[in-house]
């Protein structure tokens, strides 16, 4: 019996905030700089870390000369924000008290991050045919070489507003099924699908707050690409502590 209990409530929906959207994202906002500032070794160095990888990351496609990957894998990184968050999320839910060091459902976090490699490498085969769609079989360009062919010719454009749909359907699917079953993992033992339909349910049920959500996201690591991705060392953390607190929120027992 106890175990059917706790399988309830492992699977407990969210709940409908019934808020203002705005003011309800800078609120967690508010909490996620304040985690930053009383965590601030651990997310500097979780800043940091993130920031040498994609580095590392664009340097290699561009030994490579992969540089027309730059732009879908950028998207796709995006779509890992999540997943690079675990250790943050332990850092909030030790300061709110609810829970120990570990994490609930590791095994279930592995399931979902290989569901969300596949979705990157799904976009990034799109993006390919797109590609070939607009530009036939053509030897693909350097990063510099694609921006100018996306924004100086016709075919460039569409598909650069192609490609931008595209890409945005794959990026709202991956944030619906990912930005709270990460945390839910971290925190309650239940599998990963469960987790994923449970988060796509509370972005569908929360739909305005979510898309303001995702909104507040998506600029603030706009400007941390406008910025060499370095605003984005102290933006990462940020982003992780206050999504966990969105989790809380929605999710709270």
């Amino acid at each position: 019996m106890h175990q059917s209990n706790q399988t309830v409530s492992s699977r407990r929906k969210a709940r409908i905030l019934d808020q203002p959207v705005w003011p309800t994202v800078k609120h967690w906002l508010a909490l996620g700089t304040a985690d930053f500032r009383n965590h601030l070794g651990h997310s500097i160095l979780y800043g940091l870390g993130l920031v040498t990888v994609i580095w590392l990351t664009l340097l290699a496609l561009g030994y490579f000369r992969l540089g027309w990957m730059i732009l879908p894998m950028i998207s796709g990184a995006m779509l890992l924000g999540p997943l690079t968050t675990v250790g943050l999320y332990r850092i909030s839910r030790r300061a709110q008290g609810l829970g120990g060091q570990g994490v609930a459902a590791p095994g279930q976090i592995f399931l979902v991050s290989v569901v969300m490699m596949v979705l990157i490498l799904t976009w990034v085969r799109a993006a390919v045919l797109l590609f070939a769609v607009f530009f036939g079989l053509r030897p693909f360009a350097g990063f510099w070489e694609t921006l100018q062919t996306l924004f100086t010719t016709p075919q460039g454009i569409l598909l650069f507003v192609t490609g931008s749909i595209t890409g945005g359907l794959f990026a709202a699917l991956g944030f619906a099924i990912s930005v709270f079953s990460f945390p839910m993992l971290v925190q309650r033992d239940i599998d990963g699908f469960s987790a994923m339909g449970l988060s796509f349910n509370a972005t569908t049920q929360n739909f305005r707050l979510m898309l303001a959500w995702a909104t507040c996201v998506t600029a603030l690591s706009t400007i941390a690409v406008l910025t060499g991705l370095l605003a984005l060392i102290p933006l990462f953390p940020i982003l992780g502590f206050a999504t966990w607190h969105a989790y809380a929120d929605l999710f709270q027992d």
